[in-house]
């Protein structure tokens, strides 16, 4: 998107806004562009940025001459830059409105004007520009008129000829560095000598400004790309997370299939029983509708000594609790691979309200066989209101210190994960028995890439990326150790 209009606009918006006392973070709500690069005055943006502004403005004050006001008091403001200190060195008001057109080219690129008239008192000036919207034409009528209170001497009056015709009537006085004076005299040439100065003084800055933009520009591709290369990172990291869970996961599912295959056997062998037995009370209804009383009663004899060799009433019994064990098992399976592919997927960017409960008791399913190799795992979960959150990211928090807990702990211990709500914020504590960390290591363990492990087994990305997750939920992350006592983190996030 084109830069045509310099950050000497957004300043003078900004600036005004202040004055006023308005709400500064209305106006920038959404706003691409830092706080810093709007007041920059040797910056340029977009035409459609400054245009939102615009509106914003109006919204803000109920006032549609508010454009034109803020022009009207930007020499007032002090927002111009080196503007404002060129313009007070110029002996004369008429001497910056006979240079008209260079004086809108410091704000707009894409504007042009052309002097129809002039004189010492006053001038026409003819507008053409492709703006489609009226705010610049407003900010600039503003800006010109406001030129003479530089000096102290009233503001200019303005007078609308046509669309793009507007006159400029101000005082006659000479004044020189911001006084009165009648009895200084300028000659045209120093006056020309001077402009011609102050005209390489602004060609030189806009020169910097120019190299400075583009290495902002360079800047702000470099921080694009390494954001793209911390997001990969952290997929990678993931992705890791998963690979390391990998066995235990194996394990989980197999607990379940295993019990399921063989409720199936035992099934196969229910029904095949029962088919014996169906056949022969179908052949037994066959007899009593052919046969008389005494080969009735053998052949019920027959029939219950089957049953009770059969086993038909145990059969019967543990037929519903082998298929709803199997169901418990399947459900395991589903579960356990759901909240796999929960946490393998790129997370979306959406905030929605969410119980962390749910997120924890996901995240510990996922890690049921390295939990039950080496902890106890104790809860002692409070009473929690939803919180603002994006539970996927949120659940790799918990998944990177719960694993970091497990690793800590050599061969047996407990890790104790407790919740709690208070003062408008939510707790959520996760402590391990484990040997804790060194004081000189505790200052580095978010830092990136930082990692105590062994070549091939962490990236050192985990703690660090667990931060930055909790920081993007305007939370943070405590942490307690003491060496051979444990580790207790806590993660605190606004409700």
């Amino acid at each position: 998107m084109k830069q045509e209009v310099s950050c000497r606009v957004t300043s003078s918006i900004i600036a005004y806004v202040r004055r006023e006392k308005k709400n500064l973070a209305r106006l920038l709500e959404g706003i691409e562009l830092s706080e810093e690069h709007l007041l920059d005055t040797n910056s340029w943006v977009s035409t459609d940025l400054v245009q939102t502004l615009f509106d914003r403005l109006e919204e803000i004050f109920f006032d549609n001459q508010i454009v034109y006001k803020v022009g009207l008091q930007s020499s007032r403001l002090e927002c111009w830059g080196v503007l404002d200190s060129v313009f007070r060195m110029i002996g004369e008001p008429h001497l910056i409105y006979h240079q008209a057109r260079k004086f809108i080219s410091y704000f707009y690129k894409s504007m042009d004007v052309r002097t129809i008239e002039k004189s010492d008192f006053h001038v026409i000036l003819k507008f053409s520009h492709k703006q489609v919207s009226s705010h610049p034409m407003l900010y600039l009528q503003g800006a010109l008129e406001s030129i003479p209170t530089y000096w102290q001497l009233p503001a200019a009056h303005s007078q609308k000829i046509d669309d793009q015709t507007f006159e400029f009537r101000w005082e006659n006085k000479q004044v020189f560095f911001g006084k009165k004076d009648t009895q200084v005299s300028f000659s045209p040439q120093l006056i020309q000598d001077t402009l011609i100065q102050l005209e390489k003084t602004i060609v030189l800055i806009e020169k910097k400004n120019r190299q400075l933009q583009e290495k902002n520009e360079e800047l702000i591709e470099s921080n694009r790309k390494l954001k793209d290369t911390i997001k990969e990172k952290i997929q990678a990291e993931k992705m890791a997370s998963i690979g390391q869970l990998a066995t235990g996961v194996a394990h989980e599912i197999n607990n379940p299939l295993g019990f399921i295959l063989s409720n199936l056997g035992r099934v196969r062998e229910y029904v095949s029983k029962m088919s014996l037995m169906l056949r022969e009370y179908d052949h037994f209804v066959h007899q009593v509708l052919e046969k008389d009383k005494e080969e009735v009663k053998r052949l019920c004899d027959k029939i219950n000594d089957l049953r009770k060799g059969q086993e038909l009433e145990y059969i019967l019994e543990d037929f519903p609790l082998l298929i709803a064990e199997s169901q418990e098992g399947l459900d395991r399976v589903r579960n356990i691979i759901r909240d796999l592919n929960s946490f393998a997927r790129v997370a979306p960017e959406e905030m929605e309200y969410h119980d962390v409960h749910e997120g924890m008791e996901s995240t510990l399913n996922l890690l049921r066989y390295e939990l039950k190799r080496k902890a106890i795992v104790r809860k002692d979960y409070g009473e929690l209101p939803k919180v603002k959150c994006n539970l996927a990211r949120l659940n790799q928090v918990f998944l990177n210190l719960l694993l970091n807990a497990v690793q800590a702990i050599e061969e047996k211990g407990e890790i104790k994960i407790e919740t709690s709500h208070a003062q408008g914020k939510v707790q959520i504590s996760i402590s391990d028995t484990g040997y804790g960390i060194e004081p000189k290591l505790q200052a580095q363990i978010f830092e990136p890439f930082f990692t105590t492990k062994k070549n091939g087994q962490s990236m050192g990305l985990g703690l660090s990326t667990a931060l930055g997750i909790v920081k993007n939920h305007s939370g943070d992350i405590q942490v307690e150790s003491t060496p051979g006592m444990g580790t207790r983190f806590t993660i605190i996030l606004p409700c």
